[in-house]
């Protein structure tokens, strides 16, 4: 989350994908760092912590997740 809201900062577009055992971390983050509002993207079940995932699993998430992603990069805030 910090990555994303730095490189927001820095004038390039991001988003935030997290494991959803990760959101309320990634919460605080944006509310530390002055943004509590700024959105970002789970991936839940059936896929473990994203250090676990095959090939597929990553092929898959990228399917299921990228017209969100392009969304938000292409939305203003």
């Amino acid at each position: 989350m910090r990555d994303a809201i730095e490189l927001e900062w820095a004038g390039v577009p991001s988003v935030c994908i997290v494991h959803e055992a990760l959101t309320g971390s990634a919460a605080a983050i944006a509310r530390i760092s002055g943004h509590p509002d700024y959105p970002f993207l789970t991936v839940g079940l059936p896929y473990p912590p994203s250090g676990e995932w095959s090939d597929d699993e990553c092929r898959a998430v990228a399917r299921q997740l990228a017209p969100e992603v392009k969304r938000l990069l292409t939305t203003s805030s």
